[in-house]
This record gives C-alpha cells, sequence and structure tokens, in this order.
C-alpha cells in the first residue's frame, strides 16, 4: 500500500466512523500534511481518491467537506404528497421507531464523553425552551439528531440528517396538529412527553442502551398513539 492510499484510507475511516460527521468540514491542507508527514501533492492526490468515491466535496476557495450518503436522493421537494396527512405522519413515526431506536442504543455505546455533555446541554436547553411551537419543535428534533450523530455509524447520520431536514414539517405536526389551531399542548401532554425525554436523556448518560432504546421507542409508539386517535 502505497502513501497516497494510506492516507486516503485513514481519512475515509474516520469519516466511516463518525469522527467527521456529514457536512463537517475537514481540517485544512497544512494540518492533514502535518498529521500524515506528507506534501501537498501527496495529499491531493488523496484528496481526489476520496472526492471519486464520493465521500467528500472539494468547495473552491472554502476547503473539503464530508459528503451526506444520502443528500442527493433528497435534493428535491417531495411532490404530490400531503405532509400533513395522518397516513404519512404514522409512516414516518414508523420509521423513527427503528431509525431512533438503533441509534440511541449505539450512541450509548460509541459516545465520546464530549458528545455526551452536548446532549446534555441540548436537553437541558430544550426543557427550558421558551417560545412558540415552532422553536420548541427545533429543539426536540436538535435533541434527538445529536444523539443520532453520536452513534458513530456513517449510514445512521447520514440517513437521520436528511430524514429529519425533509420531514421535519411532518414529524412538527405530529403533536402540535392534535392540539388544534393554537398550536400549544395540552398539559397532559406536555408532562409526558416531558417524562419520556428525561427517561431517554438518564438513559444514554449512564450508556444504559437497552434502556435508552426503550424509553425511546416509548416515546414514538405515544406519539403514534395520539395519531391513531385522529383516524
Amino acid at each position: 500500500m502505497n502513501k497516497v492510499e494510506q492516507i486516503s484510507n485513514a481519512i475515509e475511516d474516520d469519516i466511516r466512523q463518525c469522527r467527521w460527521l456529514p457536512g463537517n468540514k475537514l481540517p485544512g491542507q497544512l494540518a492533514l500534511m502535518k498529521r500524515f508527514g506528507v506534501s501537498r501533492t501527496c495529499l491531493r492526490e488523496a484528496i481526489t481518491t476520496l472526492e471519486m468515491k464520493g465521500l467528500i466535496t472539494t468547495r473552491h476557495g472554502s476547503g473539503c467537506y464530508v459528503n451526506n450518503l444520502f443528500e442527493f436522493q433528497f435534493t428535491e421537494p417531495m411532490s404530490g404528497i400531503e405532509l400533513n396527512s395522518v397516513a404519512l405522519q404514522l409512516s414516518i413515526m414508523e420509521t423513527r421507531l427503528v431509525l431512533e431506536g438503533e441509534a440511541v442504543k449505539y450512541a450509548c455505546e460509541r459516545a465520546t464523553d464530549d458528545e455526551l455533555l452536548t446532549i446534555a446541554d441540548a436537553y437541558k436547553a430544550m426543557i427550558k425552551r421558551r417560545g412558540n411551537a415552532l422553536q420548541k419543535a427545533k429543539a426536540d428534533v436538535n435533541f434527538h439528531m445529536l444523539i443520532a450523530e453520536s452513534c458513530h455509524s456513517l449510514i445512521v447520520v447520514s440517513l437521520s440528517q436528511v430524514f429529519y431536514a425533509q420531514f421535519f414539517n411532518a414529524i412538527y405536526g405530529t403533536l402540535y396538529s392534535v392540539a388544534g389551531h393554537d398550536l400549544t399542548l395540552s398539559e397532559e401532554v406536555s408532562a409526558a412527553i416531558r417524562m419520556q425525554h428525561q427517561a431517554i436523556y438518564e438513559a444514554v448518560m449512564i450508556r444504559d442502551g437497552i434502556a435508552a432504546k426503550a424509553a425511546a421507542q416509548e416515546h414514538i409508539l405515544y406519539s403514534m398513539s395520539l395519531l391513531e386517535n385522529r383516524i
């Protein structure tokens, strides 16, 4: 294996292990040259190899960025689908049931201590969040997204990023549309969601993957039950 292959393989491993997340900018050329002890020419050849594999994109004058594996499949807005339909929302929640259950389990096993601190900060910000329903929903999704990004699975992270972005309005509407036009939740629903988020958070903080997965799925199943009551 030559030096170019060694460098490209090392960077690829970092990407696949989510040491750099999709959307993240790679360290600059000087930092990478110093890390690997190679010339600029050698590093550029390694970068070209990674670009050809579709793992990174070089933006002129900006740097190299990690690609999302599924972004190109979601570049066009969905047409002909009613995002506020209960049927679609239930389908989305079924996907979350699988995706978030596995993501939180792996996050408990693989998250770094710094990532756990970031999740903790997001959780505390979420429970203190004041403002309208949209702001609260964004804080909610951010909490779940940070957990997904801490699972160190490139496919799960890539899918989660595009999934939350593409279907945010449907996810947002899952709860807030059940409460009427004022977009406020009943105290009973709000209290239940707070307890579910707390259970997820506490399990993640002690790295209990089994409890975290169960709590995440209970959270999704509860939301699904609210939707099913509308059918």
